[in-house]
């Protein structure tokens, strides 16, 4: 929560941020409480009056809670509000967590799947832990509002910032810087293409990240769409398009496409002998301009 704070405030997608905090205490040791932007409100034993009393007005808001409580007077304060800074996008972003419906998994997935099936916190789920992070998305998605859930992979500390590679399906497996996490929490408020979607992370250490996430996150599917009727829809779809590709070439290709060096991610519009930093530059590669290279009768590396 602090990361996500500080990183509203930095990027400047607030004109206020409030926060809802357990312990007045260690919020003023670890939020900038002078920054005029900042409105804290103590979340005590009434949620609802909480969120009603200080949280009027907000039209977004980012959870990163473990808990459920005041979920559902969060989604119903900001299923009304005005339009947010980009049209269609979610107004509730949830931080929940990678591997929450492993356990939920048939014995011969998981028994096929072990590298994600059989590691210490879906074989352990201490207190349930994994379970409860389930209901709490159940409560998000039947809350009216528009949203996009988020489920990283292992949070680390010392883990390099990078780049979030996002995928579906609960598969994500790995780490995930906690500042890669707030950027892309924040990052998600204004991706239209995220709303209704839950989505997995894990952060490429090393990589810069993209200019944006649109092109990663508008092949991922909606809720709506992951049960029987939308796999049909899906494959009508695929059949007008006259593509012979599979849903399994498509994943490929959107996963890999997100590993591509550089910050715009478009392999398409590079012209032979140009960089992908050139690209991200605006700068000519060494045989010239895409459609008019200078191609030499042999090529040397």
């Amino acid at each position: 929560g602090r990361l996500v704070v500080q990183e509203l405030l930095r990027s400047g997608r607030a004109t206020e941020v409030c926060v809802l905090v357990r312990n007045e205490t260690k919020a003023a040791e670890v939020l900038p409480l002078d920054d005029v932007r900042l409105r804290v409100v103590l979340l005590g034993s009434d949620a609802a009056g909480a969120f009603a009393s200080g949280c009027e007005g907000v039209d977004a808001a980012i959870w990163c809670s473990d808990g459920q409580d005041g979920i559902v007077e969060m989604a119903r304060l900001v299923k009304d509000a005005g339009d947010a800074s980009s049209k269609g996008a979610p107004r509730i972003v949830m931080c929940s967590s990678a591997a929450i419906t492993r356990p939920t998994w048939p014995k011969g997935k998981q028994n096929m799947f072990p590298g994600v099936a059989d590691i210490p916190i879906v074989r352990l789920n201490p207190g349930n832990l994994l379970g409860k992070k389930r209901a709490a998305e159940a409560l998000v998605r039947t809350s009216g509002a528009p949203y996009v859930i988020l489920r990283p992979t292992g949070l680390r500390d010392d883990w390099p910032v990078g780049r979030p590679l996002l995928s579906q399906g609960d598969f994500a497996v790995g780490r995930t810087s906690r500042v890669d996490l707030a950027s892309m929490l924040v990052a998600l408020l204004d991706e239209p293409s995220s709303t209704g979607k839950t989505v997995e992370m894990l952060s490429v250490a090393g990589y810069p990240k993209p200019v944006g996430y649109a092109s990663a996150l508008a092949p991922l599917l909606r809720d709506a769409e992951l049960g029987l009727a939308g796999r049909l829809r899906r494959g009508v779809a695929r059949l007008l398009r006259g593509g012979g590709a599979s849903a399994a070439d498509e994943a490929k290709y959107g996963l890999l496409q997100q590993l591509l060096p550089g910050e715009n991610q478009d392999s398409a519009s590079l012209a032979m002998g140009q960089t992908y930093e050139q690209n991200d530059k605006g700068q000519e590669g060494r045989l010239g301009p895409r459609g008019e290279e200078r191609v030499p009768a042999s090529l040397s590396r």
